[in-house]
């Protein structure tokens, strides 16, 4: 379903030229300037705030508030620009830390449907996003109390996030740096599914071969409990033994589309450099509201990645997650419709063809099947989704990246009870200008 996005406001965040992506809304990385420090090191070696521009009470993000104790990817990639659990920003100063960043999509998609009664769609599209982020600490050099907020403007940003808002993050976080932290509010999860370079948030590619009379299955990657819903707040328990392993106990509560949630998301995270290793799961229940429904909705589900950095040349990766729903109507009957087991798996590679040029492949298979089933044809509705990608890169003057994706998708439909079984596919292309501060 598409949805036009009307402005936002801007948020806060990240800062320097040369920078590294964080994630951004709802599942996909969001922009942050990469840490020039050194690999391989233990906590206790993170730097401290360098020199930087300040604005009387402002002052800009330093590259050493986005940490890197070992090598997050090769630099300018999609692991690169992920911080992997890290505590983010690191900024052991009290001040007001703020960054930035903006990228504007121009591209182009077209859907064959195999329906009939449907048609195939030629469809031009151009849509941008600007984010700023403020970032107030107070710290006594260990113990410190920190808060983020993220303004966002966009600009006819046609595929639906999981909700609108006019913030991204909005949190508080108390803790001890590179110890242990708590946080409540709006954020992400650690992310646990990796994408690579195509398929980014808020983009066609991401949606897919998409239909009109039914939903075409969408990537899971442990991502029921994932995204920042409207009117569900975030809780997470964060955990640092080492510099190279990371726990988070993350929870949701708050009421989505009139029910009230529930939910719980560890995720642990053994991070070697060159090797990373990401194990996550979940549990999210959905009880309706109203006096004397039946109503609830059961999700869970668990996935692992595996991603290999061979810096400065190559990264690459494989994630595979397996969900599943059970929904009750309000008069306590199964919904069938909406019960399903979702399964993906997927892969992606990154690679430097010269210093500023980087290139990147994926591609990524998901499968449905619903309880709905037919006795006639002995069978349950059943849909698959096949989505990959090429994508080229190029850094210009150290502070513009500009990303060409092409873009393919195949849609599998076998629905039942007398609809028509039929294929759809997606080709699409956009280059998008993206500038981090």
């Amino acid at each position: 379903m598409k949805k036009r996005v009307s402005f936002l406001a801007a948020a806060l965040a990240l800062g320097l030229p040369a920078a590294a992506l964080a994630q951004d809304e709802d599942g996909a990385a969001s922009e942050a300037p990469a840490a020039e420090v050194a690999t391989e090191a233990g906590p206790e070696s993170l730097p401290k705030p360098d020199p930087t521009q300040s604005f009387g009470v402002l002052e800009r993000m330093p590259p050493s508030a986005f940490p890197e104790p070992r090598t997050r990817g090769i630099k300018g990639g999609s692991l690169w620009m992920t911080f992997h659990g890290l505590q983010w920003p690191y900024y052991p100063k009290t001040g007001i830390g703020v960054s930035a960043y903006a990228w504007v999509d121009s591209g182009y998609e077209r859907i064959n449907r195999g329906n009939e009664s449907e048609q195939s769609i030629d469809y031009f599209l151009q849509q941008g996003r600007l984010l700023l982020r403020f970032t107030p600490t107070y710290t006594n050099g260990m113990f410190f109390v920190q808060g983020q907020a993220e303004l966002v403007a966009n600009k006819d940003q046609s595929l639906r996030q999981p909700d609108v808002a006019d913030t991204d993050d909005l949190w508080i976080k108390v803790g001890t740096w590179n110890k242990w932290d708590v946080q409540l509010g709006r954020y992400e999860g650690w992310e646990v599914y990796h994408f690579g370079m195509g398929l980014d948030l808020n983009t066609l590619e991401r949606q897919g071969a998409v239909d009109e009379a039914f939903s075409v299955p969408a990537i899971y990657g442990v991502t029921y409990a994932f995204n920042r819903p409207a009117s569900v707040g975030q809780g997470s328990l964060h955990l640092y033994p080492t510099d190279f392993l990371r726990f988070e106990l993350g929870t949701q509560f708050g009421n989505e589309f009139g029910s009230n949630t529930l939910a719980a998301r560890p995720v642990a995270v053994l991070d070697l450099g060159w090797l990373k290793v990401k194990l996550g799961g979940e549990y999210k229940k959905l009880t309706d509201q109203k006096d004397g429904s039946q109503g609830f909705t059961e999700a869970r589900g668990a996935g692992g990645a595996l991603q290999f950095v061979l810096a400065p040349h190559v990264e690459f990766g494989v994630n595979g997650a397996i969900g599943l729903v059970d929904r009750v109507a309000q008069d306590g009957r199964v919904d069938e419709k909406g019960s399903n087991t979702t399964w993906s798996v997927g892969g992606f590679a990154n690679g430097r063809v010269m210093e500023d040029l980087l290139v990147g492949v994926g591609l990524n298979y998901t499968y449905l099947e619903d309880t709905h089933f037919d006795p006639a044809l002995m069978r349950n509705a059943k849909f698959n989704h096949t989505q990959m990608f090429v994508a080229m890169q190029y850094l210009i003057a150290k502070q513009l990246y500009v990303k060409a994706v092409l873009a393919y998708g195949k849609a599998d439909f076998a629905p039942n009870f007398g609809d028509p079984v039929f294929k759809n596919d997606m080709s699409s292309g956009r280059v998008r200008l993206l500038y981090l501060f």
